[in-house]
Formats: C-alpha cells, structure tokens, sequence
C-alpha cells in the first residue's frame, strides 16, 4: 500500500496488535477519521482521535451482520463521552446529500489527479452477477482490496 498508493504508513487491521500499530502510525494523533467500519477499527481510532477531529461516518460494516462484539460491552456512553471531551465534530455521511452540488467539481478535480498520477486507486474486480452474492460476502469479511466492482457482461 505504501509503495503502490504511495501511503505514509499502513498497519493490518486484522492484527492482535492493530490498535498498537495504528497508535505508531500516528504519532501526532487523528484530525480526520472517514468512519466506513466501526467496531474495532472505530474502538483503535477513538482515543487516537484529537481535540476537534472530524468524524464523517459513511458506514459501520462491522455491525451490518447484527453481531454484537465478544465482550458485550455497551460503549456508546464511552464513546460520547470522547465526543464531548475533545469537541469531536462526527457527522452522518451520505454521498448523494453532496452530490448534485459537488459532482461536476469533483470529476474535474479528481480526473485531473488520476491523470497526473497524484491519486491512485485500486478495484477488486468480480465477473458475472452469479458471483455477485460471494462478492458481497467477501466484501464484508474484507478479503477485497480496492473499491468492489462486480462486472455484468451484456
């Protein structure tokens, strides 16, 4: 990811030791978390999290299976807690609120920085809807890496 994406750092949030990586990689702490995952991921980011981060939540794949986590612990009043004390700004994202007003802007600016090599991006690409319900599945235990595309063929 460093090399092919040109990251700063990467860390495995699959790791015993994630939280621990990612406090490394961090070492100035987090101004701006996009929260697509929630769970663990969001439990390691949190106290990462500085005095007025910014919290765009886009999704929470961790609990789209309805599992609660193994300990049963209710962390919603920690979490709120963290949001008062450092004045975290956290923010329900739904792209198609933005989209009309912002889309052509983004075209041209993101196109521009594909062109240059500036952005980099990667796609799992799956073949046939028939593979569609396995790709999904995979999607979320995270064995995809790059945006899921499942491509139909006509």
């Amino acid at each position: 990811m460093k090399d092919e994406l040109r990251f700063d750092a990467a860390v495995d949030h699959r790791a015993a030791d994630f939280a621990a990586h990612l406090a490394a990689a961090c070492p100035k702490g987090i101004d701006v978390y996009f929260e697509n995952v929630g769970g663990a991921i969001w439990q390691a980011v949190l106290p990462l999290l500085n005095n007025f981060a910014r919290v765009p939540v886009s999704g929470l794949i961790a609990q789209y299976n309805g599992i609660a986590s193994d300990d049963d612990i209710d962390r919603l009043p920690a979490t709120m807690r963290q949001i008062l004390s450092k004045s975290l700004t956290v923010r329900g994202f739904i792209h198609s609120e933005f989209a009309p007003e912002h889309y052509p802007e983004f075209l041209r600016e993101v196109g521009a920085g594909i062109a240059e090599g500036r952005i980099r991006y990667r796609e799992d690409i799956v073949d046939g809807l028939e593979r569609a319900p396995e790709a999904f599945i995979g999607m979320l235990e995270g064995r995809n890496f790059g945006k899921l595309i499942v491509r139909v063929h006509a």
